[in-house]
């Protein structure tokens, strides 16, 4: 991405300041895939972007995404949000050095929701559960009524099938997995949702949260200025549920989930979807409030989680991670059945 800021040629000649040093910024995150960034806040008095947050390539791919986030920002800008615009990140400026792409943005306030998740037992307090959720569901559902477009025929299952299909052609798992995305083909086809902006990586960790309330919302790389607005609400549902059992050792009893052991790859996810614990209704009930806020039958809310699985498995950046979501996706029920399950 070339700069367009005018402040284009002091940003060259800072940026390699502001990675020379422990003193010149504070280190936000350093991501360990395979299109890795690095993300930190300068703080050199003075500087031309102090206090701003500054997310750098470490990769030819990364850049890719460095700048698909740039672009994104300067779209979102454009949009209509309303109070949610002091909750996204405002594109400040963006250059190379050499191969490498910067992206400079301001920072919005919150502590990630990630922190409160890995407390713990904060995924075992049915409370603190619903609170995240909530909290999630109130700001998604604002950024889709701010950036709604024109009712269009549901056909992101059929897409997401494609893309899997095209991406895992001679796994042994593809057959079950495209049997799946069948079945929810089968069941949203013939409907039509508003489309809306799209986060494109809606997961806990990349919301932050004062009080209560999302107060900011990062990580844009993979976003749509317009797309289908139930990717979101369900790569939220799926994400919350991989994780619960991340503090367990293998085998053992989740703590506060009765019936859920960590097994095999996704067995939070088996459970928030099938489950009858307090935690698998909660889940469901967050998923078909946002069909039903679209207008959709609550009903359809298994046929999105499917999708959204799917959605994982042809686009996550990591193959082991996506051929996990292929698995998983190819073991579940084609159609809901509830499991009760002894602990």
């Amino acid at each position: 991405m070339t700069s367009t800021s005018p402040l284009a040629g002091d940003a060259r000649r800072t940026a390699e300041e502001l990675l020379s040093g422990p003193d010149r910024g504070v280190l936000l995150s350093m991501s360990k895939d395979p299109d890795a960034k690095v993300t930190f806040v300068t703080t050199s008095p003075g500087g031309v972007h102090h206090g701003c947050a500054v997310k750098v390539a470490t990769t030819p791919r990364a850049s890719l995404a460095v700048e698909a986030e740039g672009r994104a920002l300067v779209g979102l800008r454009r949009m209509p949000l309303g109070s949610l615009r002091d909750t996204i990140p405002r594109y400040v400026d963006s250059f190379r050095e050499g191969s490498t792409a910067v992206l400079v943005s301001s920072i919005v306030p919150g502590v990630p929701m990630s922190v409160g998740y890995h407390n713990w037992l904060h995924t075992a307090r049915p409370q603190a559960v619903r609170t995240d959720l909530r909290l999630a569901s109130r700001w998604l559902r604002a950024f889709q009524q701010h950036t709604a477009g024109p009712a269009t025929p549901l056909v992101w299952a059929a897409a997401v099938r494609d893309d899997v299909a095209g991406r895992w052609d001679g796994h042994p798992d593809l057959a079950a997995a495209l049997g799946r995305l069948d079945a929810a083909v089968d069941v949203l086809q013939g409907s039509h949702t508003p489309t809306s902006a799209v986060h494109g990586d809606f997961w806990f960790g990349n919301l932050l949260v004062t009080g209560d309330e999302v107060s900011g919302v990062i990580d844009w790389e993979s976003a749509a200025m317009s797309g289908c607005p139930l990717r979101d609400r369900a790569r939220f549902a799926l994400s919350y549920c991989l994780y619960l059992d991340r503090h367990t050792r293998p085998g053992h009893r989740v703590l506060g989930h009765p019936g859920l052991r960590r097994a095999s790859f996704g067995s939070g996810v088996r459970y928030g979807l099938l489950g009858t614990s307090w935690l698998s209704s909660t889940v469901r009930e967050f998923l078909a409030g946002g069909l039903e806020d679209l207008g959709l039958p609550r009903g359809h809310w298994y046929a999105v989680a499917l999708a959204g699985l799917g959605e994982i498995a042809a686009s996550a950046n990591d193959e082991t991670f996506g051929a996990d979501h292929l698995g998983l996706l190819a073991r579940l029920p084609p159609h809901p059945r509830l499991e009760r399950r002894q602990a």
